[in-house]
């Protein structure tokens, strides 16, 4: 029986990319840079920002530039970014029942912890997760290294009953390193092409529809 799930917070707890958006075009501005195209600032939500820098704007990690754009992001996030955002429909009612059915649920993110903590406390969804887990400020953590050490600081020993739920590419192959399994979510940020090429086990289009994966609402199931 599954116990323990890990969710990923933007995109598929959150939909934050109005903030996170907002914050990176605050960011490349006042570094007088070119403002990349919205369908490109999209693609900055999940992985470690500093490699998004260097991937859609060839900045090199690190540099002078690199530091000075990641301070003025979580410069505009900490003000206002991290308010901007909504809970996805049919979440609570999700997080509910996992939790009357004596399933675990954490959040496992590439997000600074600071900011994960603040968003879910501000949401009041503080009861329905046995821990938080994030990124440090640095943004240069990998989503490998918060789902490790959320496994141990959880003390998650029995991977079997434990999966990883998820948006985007680096959300399940960070838990593969971990060896764990991902269900992918469609209504995020990252494609369906993407999540199976990355290796899910399997899709969701809503919320809701994990508890069907999952054994909770019928016979059908992967777990």
């Amino acid at each position: 029986m599954l116990q323990n799930i890990l969710f990923d917070l933007d995109g598929t707890i959150v939909d934050s990319g109005e903030g996170i958006m907002n914050a990176l075009r605050y960011s490349y501005q006042k570094e007088n840079l070119p403002v990349p195209l919205e369908s490109v600032l999209c693609k900055f939500i999940g992985p470690p920002l500093v490699e998004s820098f260097q991937k859609y704007s060839d900045i090199i990690p690190n540099s002078d530039l690199s530091q000075s754009l990641l301070a003025d992001f979580q410069e505009f996030y900490n003000e206002k970014g991290w308010q901007q955002l909504s809970l996805y429909p049919q979440i609570i009612e999700l997080l509910t029942k996992l939790q009357q059915k004596g399933c675990k649920a954490y959040i496992a993110t590439a997000k600074p912890e600071p900011f994960a903590k603040k968003i879910i406390s501000h949401l009041q969804l503080d009861n329905y997760f046995q821990g938080i887990y994030g990124a440090d400020l640095s943004e240069t953590m990998h989503k490998s290294d918060v789902i490790a050490t959320a496994i141990r600081q959880a003390q998650l020993t029995d991977l079997q009953t434990t999966v990883m739920i998820g948006d985007r590419d680096t959300d399940v192959i960070g838990a593969a390193a971990n060896n764990l399994k991902t269900i992918g979510v469609l209504y995020g940020f990252g494609t369906q092409e993407e999540l199976e090429n990355a290796g899910v086990i399997a899709t969701i289009k809503q919320p809701l529809d994990l508890l069907s994966q999952i054994g909770v609402n019928k016979d059908e199931k992967i777990f």
